[in-house]
């Protein structure tokens, strides 16, 4: 991937970039750290909020598929 972070528009971003894959492969988001911290997710059906990377986190506790 290009290391570019879709949330604030930063190329190579220090310590660089994950990617969260939602949707069963229909939303992919690419973030860095500090937005991954910072920007919060809300479920529709559930009301939960949880930031990119606690969700990301949580992904990878669960072995779901993430890259």
């Amino acid at each position: 991937m290009a290391d570019h972070c879709g949330i604030c528009d930063t190329r190579r971003p220090d310590g660089g970039t994950k990617h969260l894959v939602l949707n069963d492969g229909d939303l992919w988001i690419e973030f860095c750290a500090s937005c991954g911290e910072e920007t919060m997710l809300t479920n529709d059906e559930t009301g939960e909020t949880i930031s990119v990377q606690a969700l990301y986190d949580r992904c990878k506790t669960n072995n779901e598929e993430i890259h």
